[in-house]
């Protein structure tokens, strides 16, 4: 998952835009400053270890989107952390303003937010930053919800969730680029063969394309999902066998990995539920992706239950367990049957909504 951070613009941060350099008396750093209490402790722990391999000069990809919704320019810069300085730097060449915008950046003042994307990973190599000005109307909303989050503070790191929560309390219009950072549900939904995902990506604002690099992270980042879901439920479902609320437990998908189950469970009067986990990082309200055999198998049985386990951190989830899900997947298959001969739907996806989903509740896994 990429990494996000607040930063106030100071006057000496502006400097690494070129007309601010040149008309603003704030020094000559022509950099913007990382601070180390969230870029490193908070977000590449690691850095400190790697930063030599790089001579102290981490070369970046670096996105810049803003003030308002001004489009993507694409420049190459450095993250850079020599000697004496405190801080690390997003430094390199001044950024001039782009030939069919001539005053960009020039109304960008002190107190002014920057919000920045990081790449997932030990090392910063791809930086996107969305600029938001206090002068701009399309802004304004928006920062006031992040003044909240930054108080008194210079630079905070913010989860995709936060970020998102406050686009919606704002009221931030779709067409903003703001939402360039927020992408991880769309391309979530792509990588599991979403249409949603594929046509909102396809539909940016921007027009940036997807890379093939991008959409394989997020396969690979859902693939290490589900198995995390799986375990956050197998650790749950130990604690119910040691309780003896239920018999027994397989872990069906450990063994065969083309399962339409996850987990076959018998209570203690020896019935069987088949457990199907769908896991996510992010909020419930993401689409749940069943396939053809799952609904097939869900069809089957009267004790067919969906976990969907979401928001997931370092050791902390919450869950919430879907079931009565016979009649839903044989309504389902009524439909998919009458495709043409010679079509087959693999899966659908499906709204969280849909399905009777029960309370939440927090599932937690033992310290290592």
């Amino acid at each position: 998952m990429s990494k996000l951070a607040l930063k106030k613009l100071t006057a000496s941060d502006l400097t690494l835009f070129e007309w601010h350099f040149r008309n603003r008396n704030a020094g000559n750093q022509k950099a913007i400053n990382l601070n180390a209490d969230v870029f490193v402790e908070h977000l590449f722990p690691a850095l400190p270890e790697i930063a030599p391999e790089f001579d102290g000069r981490l070369p970046i990809d670096l996105f810049l989107y803003g003030p308002a919704k001004s489009p993507e320019l694409n420049l190459q810069r450095k993250i850079i952390k020599l000697g004496a300085y405190k801080n690390w730097r997003l430094n390199g060449e001044t950024i001039h303003n782009p030939d069919d915008a001539p005053a960009r950046f020039n109304g960008l003042a002190e107190g002014d937010v920057a919000v920045i994307d990081f790449n997932e990973g030990p090392y910063p190599s791809r930086v996107r930053i969305v600029l938001l000005a206090r002068a701009a109307a399309s802004d304004a909303p928006l920062l006031a919800r992040i003044d909240a989050r930054l108080t008194n503070k210079s630079m905070v790191n913010i989860s995709q969730s936060e970020l998102q929560a406050d686009l919606v309390a704002a009221g931030v219009a779709a067409d903003h680029p703001i939402h360039e950072l927020l992408l991880e549900a769309e391309l979530e939904d792509a990588a599991l063969g979403g249409a949603t995902g594929v046509k909102r990506l396809r539909g940016r604002r921007s027009g940036r394309k997807v890379l093939r690099s991008e959409l394989l992270n997020a396969k690979r980042r859902a693939e290490e999902n589900g198995q995390l879901g799986e375990e956050f439920v197998n650790n749950l479902l130990e604690e119910r066998l040691e309780k003896a609320e239920i018999r027994s437990l397989t872990w069906q998908s450990a063994e065969d990995a083309v399962s339409p189950y996850d987990f076959l469970v018998t209570d203690p009067a020896r019935a069987e539920t088949r457990i199907d986990v769908k896991a996510t990082t992010g909020e419930f309200e993401r689409a749940v992706h069943v396939s053809l055999a799952e609904l097939e198998e869900m069809a089957g049985h009267d004790r067919y239950e969906i976990y969907r386990v979401y928001g997931m951190t370092e050791g902390v989830a919450r869950l919430r367990v879907a079931n009565a899900l016979k009649a839903f997947a044989q309504n389902v298959l009524s439909v998919v049957k009458n495709l043409p001969n010679g079509v087959l739907a693999d899966g659908i996806s499906v709204k969280p909504e849909v399905l009777k989903f029960g309370p939440e509740r927090t599932l937690r896994l033992p310290a290592a």
